[in-house]
């Protein structure tokens, strides 16, 4: 009867420190003041073409992902799911959407 106690003990120790049953914390999308900048659609209608990498970072805020290829930059919201936003070799805005290629 020890050893269940103690394997009890052990098992609950561990959930709680790896965040087993924790509540999420994170904002929802739905909660404008909390939400990340890159989740408000309107953030995404400031964008223009040849925008600096620092013009979008102050709109959209910190992507999930960054990306350098041959002759470009894709910064990722949240992730490679999410809206993408892709910088030429001058790192000016030049695609951005769903599916910026």
């Amino acid at each position: 009867m020890m050893f269940r106690s103690t394997a009890a003990a052990l098992i609950l120790a561990l959930a709680s420190a790896s965040g087993v049953g924790a509540q999420d914390r994170r904002a929802p999308a739905s909660d404008p003041e909390r939400a990340a900048p890159w989740q408000d659609p309107g953030r995404w209608r400031q964008l223009r073409l040849g925008m600096t990498q620092s013009e979008v970072l102050q709109i959209l805020g910190e992507p999930g992902k960054v990306t350098r290829y041959y002759a470009f930059e894709r910064w990722e919201y949240p992730d490679a799911l999410g809206q993408r936003v892709n910088f030429d070799e001058r790192s000016r805005l030049s695609v951005w959407g769903a599916y910026a290629r």
